[in-house]
């Protein structure tokens, strides 16, 4: 046994840190003089003092070292060892962003560069203002309607500032949808053609200050610094102009958390009928606010290929419907992604200028939801109220084609990557992919064979002719295409799954190597 001043040199700890240790629950002494007071400590304990050592060398703090000497499983050490290395992960990704900010800032000083901005987040009180939105053909011509509404206000009621509220998501340098505001301190007079607003910010915003022929860049720079927070963008652009030509950029933001903060949604208690969900809808737009939608002008581009689910269907008493596992008035669920996780989607129904437009909280980025991130606002427009029958429900492709041999494509072929487009294909591009199909043999006389990674799944018959992979369960036709690439043969084979069918997405491509 050793006294706990003995024990204070063997670890090398002070006398006075063991007691904490001990008050804690961390490192109690194997006995207690009842008459000196003097700890006692055996040898054994030297090894318990040294792991709480190296664990806090590591970045766990006492309350973390504790739960782990307290845990009775390796599986709970585990899950305490991979919250820490997230943690020190995200430090990591943190200090990176910080080092890169210090080196952007020093190449603004020795390259002589005067135009350096100031990036801050901070809360913003909100501009009384009169307000109009259109869309512009260029910004120009909204500096114009913003000089205008200016001198068609009384002098009397006009503020120090003038704003430009940028709804798009995108750059774009015609047709753009923006709001043009001058803050007033007064009652607005009626007839002016423009409305009374209270332009709220809420929450944070992310802002830089730069001159009136800098707002471009000025956009590029804070895009950059939000991403490389990480933080979200959750709302327009406001470029704010003052009397002297300042320009104040302002952004709504949300900031990701280092750790993941939230698991699967709960499933709903009851259900409460909504006959107004029920029947076919069908996509818009997506945009990080409600306030940024504009009927009739979408901010979401690629023709809907990056959208997953384009049409959604709401069956009777709450009934699911592919990936929407189940609905109530209100909202509705799904379980989707890889490992799947289970969401609940809010939504409002509004009815604007003889539409029913449906706006839904999508969660549909795992990894920006999991660490505190906002869902988006996807749009969906009512195209039928009529009950669907599950049957009618999906694309269904033509698969009675007659067999045509293609003796190019005979043989195994190995997965070597997934991509959007055949073009997009890097085959420099050598990341680790975690992907569903293994492989695909095409035999003679049209039989072809999927071969997958889960063992619940090893193995998919179908049918093949010149140019397509058919089918005839899932009723869909999949074109492939020999390409070469890097001096290389790669086969491109569409991937129809339930984006495809149900959801009407654009199919992805698996892209194969011949087996040698």
């Amino acid at each position: 046994m050793y006294k706990i001043g003995e024990m204070s040199k063997l670890c090398g700890l002070p006398v006075k840190t063991l007691r904490y240790y001990d008050q804690l629950g961390l490192l109690a002494p194997d006995r207690i003089d009842p008459f000196t007071g003097y700890r006692y400590y055996s040898a054994s304990k030297t090894g318990v003092c040294y792991k709480i050592i190296a664990l806090k060398e590591l970045g766990f703090s006492l309350d973390e070292i504790k739960k782990q000497l307290d845990a009775c499983s390796g599986e709970e050490v585990l899950g305490l060892i991979d919250v820490q290395t997230e943690k020190l992960k995200n430090s990591i990704r943190m200090a990176e962003s910080r080092l890169r900010r210090i080196e952007e800032m020093k190449a603004f000083i020795t390259e002589g560069d005067s135009k350096m901005y100031d990036f801050v987040i901070t809360s913003a009180e909100g501009i009384r203002a009169a307000y109009i939105r259109d869309v512009f053909k260029t910004k120009q011509a909204a500096q114009e309607a913003l000089s205008a509404l200016a001198d068609s206000l009384p002098s009397g009621i006009v503020g120090k500032r003038r704003l430009i509220i940028n709804h798009e998501t995108e750059y774009k340098e015609i047709d753009l949808d923006l709001a043009v505001c001058v803050e007033i301190t007064g009652k607005l007079p009626p007839d002016l053609g423009a409305e009374e607003r209270h332009i709220g910010f809420g929450g944070e915003t992310a802002s830089v200050i730069c001159g009136p022929d800098d707002t471009g860049r000025a956009y590029a720079f804070i895009e950059k610094q939000i991403n490389e927070l990480p933080a979200q963008i959750v709302g327009a652009f406001y470029e704010i102009m003052y009397d002297d030509g300042t320009v104040e950029l302002k952004v709504p933001v949300c900031r990701l958390s280092d750790g993941r903060v939230r698991g699967d949604d709960e499933p709903f208690a009851d259900f409460e009928n909504d006959p107004e969900m029920i029947g076919k809808w069908h996509f818009l737009d997506c945009v990080p606010c409600r306030e940024q939608f504009l009927y009739g002008h979408p901010k979401f581009s690629d023709g809907h290929g990056d959208i997953w689910l384009k049409d959604i269907y709401f069956m009777p008493g709450g009934l699911s419907s592919w990936i929407i596992s189940g609905w109530t008035k209100g909202a509705f669920m799904t379980r989707f992604n890889y490992p799947a996780h289970t969401y609940r989607h809010g939504l409002s129904i509004e009815q604007t200028g003889g539409k029913t437009l449906m706006f839904v909280e999508m969660k549909d980025d795992y990894e920006r939801i999991s660490h505190g991130g906002r869902p988006e606002i996807y749009v969906y427009e009512k195209v039928s109220d009529r009950v669907f029958d599950p049957d009618e429900i999906g694309i269904k492709d033509e698969v009675n084609y007659p067999y045509i041999e293609d003796t190019e494509v005979l043989g195994t072929w190995n997965t070597v990557g997934f991509t959007q487009r055949p073009e997009d294909f890097d085959p420099s591009d050598k990341k680790e992919y975690d992907l569903f199909v293994r492989g695909i043999e095409f035999q003679p006389e049209g039989r072809a064979v999927y071969r997958f990674n889960r063992e619940n799944a090893p193995f998919y018959s179908l049918e093949w002719t010149k140019g397509m992979l058919l089918d005839k369960r899932q009723l869909t036709n999949s074109a492939y295409d020999l390409k070469k690439a890097g001096g290389r043969e790669y086969l491109f084979v569409q991937w129809k799954t339930g984006d495809y069918i149900f959801g009407g997405r654009k199919p992805s491509y698996y892209v194969f190597e011949r087996q040698i």
